[in-house]
């Protein structure tokens, strides 16, 4: 059991009932767990800072204050805290409002040791899922090619980004601003090219302060609401090439690139921080696909 627990290694027992701490120490001790014991939850916060736990145990009998407080203050105090409720009631409504609270999980009392080693081997590997979700190890990803097709909500734009440059540090260090540099190219699909909406609108509608009443109102217009995006995402060990492709009528892209990118703040700017930013900047047909290819330093 405890090579499936992995990083877990000190636990915080929050409890008044001596028997309930006798039998986590007792089942919990001999799995290689270090084991501390708060009488009640007067002392659980202080003893939760001084000793940070990488798991809590926290009784909360009744729909009490004291309880769901402590709860609260351990959550507050760090909001990575693993807690595990446990109490007496088997009313699902508390078990929910301890979830609510930030419990991990609810145990009934009396505790039986093998259920909690359960409850742990769960938020143990929720939490290496999360971690690897979000952390991905680059160094096994040695090719990727993938696409994306997406619609004209801004709103989802950060999430579309992430996905398109999921694996991207293994090429691009700097993985800030290739966010920032393919958000404007792909922002500017959704809006000049699906959208329609020219580079004076926009300014226009910019300086007004009307934009957003703008963007809703093509965003909802039937002649456009059904145009998608498609970014294709190629990546080897010597470069990135991101693909977008937009369902628009294009615009003149050969003159866009003479003109000063200061008189063009939140219409054109996009283009040259793109092309300061990717190795290649190419438009093709009539400027409804940009292909942006981005070289790993040293190639």
């Amino acid at each position: 059991m405890r090579n499936v627990i992995g990083s877990m290694q000190s636990i915080l027992a929050i409890d008044r009932d001596d028997h309930t701490t006798d039998v986590i120490c007792s089942g919990l001790v001999p799995e290689g767990f270090n084991v501390y014991i708060a009488r009640g939850p007067s002392d659980g916060l202080s003893k939760f800072i001084q000793f940070k736990p990488d798991l809590v145990i926290l009784n909360i009998d009744t729909f009490s204050n004291m309880g769901f407080m402590t709860l609260r203050d351990i959550c507050e105090a760090d909001p990575h805290a693993q807690v595990i409720s446990m109490g007496t009631s088997s009313d699902d409504t508390l078990a929910m409002e301890c979830i609510r609270q930030g419990a991990k999980d609810y145990l009934k009392k009396p505790l039986e040791i093998k259920e909690l080693l359960r409850s742990i081997v769960r938020i143990e590997n929720r939490r290496r899922l999360l971690s690897i979700t979000s952390e991905p190890d680059i160094s096994c990803v040695r090719s990727e090619e993938k696409r994306l097709v997406f619609g004209n909500d801004t709103e989802n734009l950060p999430y579309i980004i992430n996905q398109a440059v999921y694996n991207s540090r293994a090429v691009c260090p700097d993985k800030d601003t290739l966010k920032m540099a393919l958000g404007e190219i792909v922002l500017n699909a959704i809006e000049h090219g699906n959208l329609n909406i020219t580079m004076k609108e926009k300014q226009t509608a910019t300086e007004k302060g009307e934009y957003n009443d703008l963007l809703w109102k093509r965003k909802n217009d039937p002649a456009y609401a059904d145009k998608l995006v498609t970014m294709d995402i190629y990546m080897d060990s010597e470069k990135l090439v991101f693909t977008i492709t937009d369902q628009g009528n294009g615009f003149d892209y050969k003159t866009i690139f003479d003109t000063d990118p200061h008189a063009h703040i939140g219409c054109g700017l996009g283009m040259f921080i793109a092309r300061s930013f990717f190795s290649e900047v190419a438009y093709d047909g009539c400027g409804n696909r940009v292909r942006l290819t981005y070289l790993k330093p040293g190639q």
